[in-house]
């Protein structure tokens, strides 16, 4: 098993980037959107409305705990000691989110790019067999007839 990595970014580093600190105190909802594409390539819109339906009754937290579980184990991060998951994500919600997106940008992964992403990524799907071709030629007439 691969060892454990520490974060490249520090919790409280918002200002180390600025375009994405305005854009995280901004719109949080669309910065753990563009978060959330980036990491898995769900649905930008669909992340945006239930974090924000969630933010109305103050649990947006929860869906940012389990993307920022995922960013940890795509990464093998180590969660710090001081200020976990949970407590980050509840406390210091744009703060986190920052810095998940200055850590994807940081490893690469920020830009979007399939190939990128794909070397994080593994599959247990089985290869979808095609389907024969078919051995029955269409009728000739099909072709003899200009009817345009």
């Amino acid at each position: 098993m691969s060892e454990v990595e520490e974060w490249n970014e520090r919790l409280f580093g918002c200002c180390d980037d600025w375009g994405i600190c305005c854009y995280g105190f901004w719109c949080g909802p669309c910065l753990f959107s563009s978060n959330a594409k980036r990491l898995d390539g769900s649905n930008w819109c669909v992340n945006c409305c239930v974090f924000c339906a969630l933010g109305q009754v103050y649990q947006s937290w929860l869906l940012q705990y389990f993307k920022r579980q995922k960013l940890r184990k795509i990464y093998n991060l180590k969660e710090d000691q001081t200020c976990g998951d949970v407590a980050a994500t509840l406390c210091c919600s744009s703060c986190a989110l920052c810095q998940e997106a200055r850590e994807m940008k940081a490893r690469g992964h920020y830009s979007g790019k399939v190939e990128e992403r794909a070397k994080y990524y593994t599959t247990t799907e089985q290869p979808i067999a095609s389907q024969p071709r078919s051995t029955v030629q269409a009728p000739q007439y099909m072709y003899d007839t200009r009817a345009f």
